[in-house]
């Protein structure tokens, strides 16, 4: 049954239109902030499960690198701008830093996009290729455990009801900004920006 049930995930990942219209519906119930983070976490965990997968063919894993690229843009990108930032300018210093080294983490794994881009995947999967997208889906991986081991409660116990209700309407906001501005043709593809990850449109609720 395991098996059966890693199968189906691997065949059948959300679509960015099918994510699309989840951030209308999550808008319109008015989702909690950091159980949305949890379920796009979920969507990134999708390929990432199958870039880790040493039984999973060359074709899926290039399909699935590209979308997880996609997604890694609309979440990571509208996380830095609406909850990173405000936890950097938070008062308490273990809350400022976990803002900081959130975004350096980040960093590396756009790094590592970039450096893919580079090396052409998505016209050929080489060895070389496959061993980087396994690593650049690990720190993800990693990252989101700690993500929700420490940064989500720390988020939780020292920002407001207010001020939480706030972050989740900008970022969903901002994802479904991501995910308009560059429309693909197939379920996965896309243009990823990885290079131009950071921009001025960070929004502060701290009081």
């Amino acid at each position: 049954m395991a098996n059966f049930f890693k199968e189906l995930v691997r065949a059948q990942p959300h679509t960015l239109d099918e994510i699309r219209i989840s951030l209308d519906e999550d808008k319109a119930d008015h989702k909690q902030f950091i159980p949305l983070l949890k379920e796009h976490h979920d969507y990134l965990e999708e390929s990432i499960s199958v870039l880790m997968d040493k039984d999973t063919t060359d074709f899926q894993k290039q399909e699935h690198l590209e979308r997880f690229f996609r997604l890694l843009e609309m979440h990571g990108k509208s996380e830095e701008e609406v909850l990173y930032t405000n936890l950097q300018i938070n008062p308490d210093k273990e809350v400022r830093l976990e803002g900081f080294s959130g975004l350096d983490e980040h960093d590396i794994a756009f790094q590592l996009e970039d450096e893919l881009t580079g090396m052409g995947y998505k016209t050929q999967w080489t060895e070389e290729i496959a061993a980087k997208a396994k690593v650049v889906a690990g720190l993800v991986k990693n990252h989101i455990k700690e993500e929700e081991a420490t940064m989500f409660p720390l988020a939780e116990s020292h920002m407001t009801e207010e001020e939480l209700e706030q972050m989740r309407d900008a970022y969903i906001q901002k994802c479904l900004a991501y995910l308009v501005s560059d429309r693909a043709d197939s379920i996965y593809a896309g243009k990823w920006t990885g290079g131009e990850h950071r921009d001025s449109g960070a929004d502060s609720f701290h009081h």
